[in-house]
């Protein structure tokens, strides 16, 4: 299906403009996008976000023993259980503040207790840093905020961990998980899906870019660790049902549909969406398509499903 005529300007915009240059650090780059972030109307695509709905409480805290800083979204009179999030930025940038929107709208349409991890960065913190950080992160929220139900979930860097969590939560006898849900995740960091060829420009995420950002994650790590790419782990059995939320014009599609297919082989229960004419990170743009109203309430009805079930 062709790119959604509604994003056509917008990648016209986001196409035009100069590229950052290769001398650029990821420190640098990150500060220019927290100061992006910071400054008044943040991103150049704010406007095309629905506000986020208010909720009872937030507020941040601290993962003991080492500090991970985590916030913490509370609505209603109870909470009907616990999701953890990890943002997204290809694990050398991102913040809760980038993924405030969604976790509020989470909290406020589910009644869950939505913790948001924000997790150490590379490249001055390689793998494993950031995915300790998100299993810490995980065992402190069950610690916390448990008995009950439990799930994982993130957007792209951040789906991967989620993958990841699932992975280590089976393997270290860990917290036991209801529900792993991946929006546009990267499931393969040996980049050889073939969506990675088809869209690697004018979408947004380039292949360029892809390359950099798993340079900066891995180093000279293997990128075919199942700890990275989840796509490789010999044994999925045994994991905790899965819903993926991909865009059809994402070089990450394909990572999407083969993970849902080794899920399917090895018996977990998986529900996979694709987005027609949708590019990495056009579901957040809430107040522009149509299309992200309705995968936000894909998302939303999944987990009430979850919680029902």
């Amino acid at each position: 299906m062709p790119l959604d005529p509604l994003l056509v300007p917008l990648l016209e915009v986001y196409s035009s403009l100069p590229p950052t240059p290769e001398w650029k650090s990821a420190a640098e780059r990150r500060r220019e996008r927290d100061e992006a972030r910071r400054s008044a109307g943040g991103s150049p695509y704010a406007r095309y976000i629905e506000a986020a709905p208010d909720v009872d409480e937030v507020y941040e805290d601290s993962v003991p023993p080492d500090g991970v800083a985590v916030r913490v979204y509370r609505h209603g009179p109870a909470s009907a259980g616990t999701l953890v999030y990890y943002h997204g930025g290809g694990w050398w940038s991102g913040h809760p503040d980038d993924s405030d929107t969604r976790c509020r709208t989470i909290a406020a349409g589910t009644g869950l207790t939505v913790v948001s991890v924000d997790y150490r960065l590379a490249p001055e913190h390689r793998f494993p840093a950031g995915a300790e950080d998100c299993y810490r992160a995980l065992e402190w929220a069950a610690e916390s905020f448990g008995p009950g139900w439990l799930g994982v979930t993130g957007e792209s860097a951040g789906g991967n961990l989620a993958a990841v969590m699932a992975l280590l939560a089976r393997e270290r006898g860990g917290p036991s998980l209801d529900l792993q849900i991946m929006e546009i995740p990267a499931f393969d960091l040996t980049l050889s899906s073939p969506s990675i060829a088809t869209y690697a420009e004018g979408y947004v995420l380039t292949g360029k870019e892809l390359r950099w950002c798993v340079e900066n994650y891995l180093g000279g790590h293997d990128p075919a660790d199942p700890l990275v790419s989840p796509l490789f782990a010999d044994d999925l059995t045994g994991l905790p049902p899965a819903v993926i939320l991909t865009a059809e014009c994402d070089p990450l599609a394909d990572d999407g549909s083969r993970y849902a297919a080794r899920l399917r082989e090895s018996g977990v229960p998986v529900t996979h969406v694709e987005f027609e004419g949708q590019v990495h990170g056009s579901q957040m743009l809430t107040g522009l398509l149509p299309v992200a109203r309705a995968w936000r309430e894909t998302l939303l009805d999944s987990i009430r499903a979850s919680l029902k079930a």
